[in-house]
């Protein structure tokens, strides 16, 4: 689906879950993106490899909003499922294309990510040439850590900038959540946590959309000038 962007607003790209698109995660942050529209602009990137599972949530309701798709393989999947050294250099290339893709275009000034998509916003604000821009990161059900954007290991660096992690209390990983947040990759004194009542879910109740909402506002105005 072709953007269409008030240029005049700063740039959110936002990234979806494993086993979904950018359409069902357009439609699942609907009541986020459209509280916070006066305030920026959002771009949905979608991976280039698709799969055939479903995410969590995803049926019934959104059984024909396919393909389904998800993000790279990380070098622990070699020699499981098939997989292979060449594979998970070959998908990370494509998701890597397609992110330097979005971030030339739209100079994004923020990053919104759900569950497995999480994985590949923190990859992306640490990423030497391409995060340089990036000020904020909003982590929606995040449980597991940054997935590497290129070969070797990613390099382990706090990342300077605010970050929210947005954490459902019935999540089956709400454990993983909070030890994440945790993690020295992101700065215990610029983050913030949120939990609302759920599971694995973007939240779409208002009570707690506005707080998720508020909390984003608040960040981006707190940024000094660039």
């Amino acid at each position: 689906m072709a953007e269409s962007l008030d240029k005049t607003l700063p740039v959110i790209l936002c990234i979806h879950g494993h086993g979904t698109n950018s359409t069902i995660f357009r439609h699942q942050s609907r009541n986020i993106t459209q509280v916070l529209q006066n305030k920026f602009s959002f771009v949905f990137a979608e991976s280039p490899i698709e799969t055939s599972q479903p995410g969590t949530g995803v049926l019934p309701y959104f059984a024909h909003v396919k393909p389904y798709r998800r993000w790279h393989h990380d070098d622990a999947a070699v020699g499981s499922f098939d997989v292979t050294a060449e594979d998970v250099a070959r998908e990370r290339k494509l998701v890597r294309d397609m992110l330097a893709e979005h971030v030339q275009r739209h100079q994004p000034v923020g990053v919104i990510a759900f569950s497995q998509g999480t994985r590949v916003a923190s990859a992306l604000c640490l990423d030497p040439e391409l995060g340089t821009g990036i000020r904020f990161i909003v982590q929606i059900c995040g449980f597991v850590e940054a997935l590497p954007l290129s070969s070797g290991p990613l390099e382990p660096r706090v990342l300077d900038m605010p970050s929210v992690h947005v954490q459902g209390t019935n999540d089956l990983w709400t454990a993983k959540q909070a030890r994440l947040a945790k993690k020295s990759c992101f700065d215990p004194a610029r983050a913030r946590t949120i939990k609302f009542r759920g599971g694995h879910d973007v939240p779409v109740a208002m009570p707690d959309v506005v707080k998720i909402t508020n909390e984003i506002v608040a960040v981006y105005e707190s940024l000094p000038p660039v």
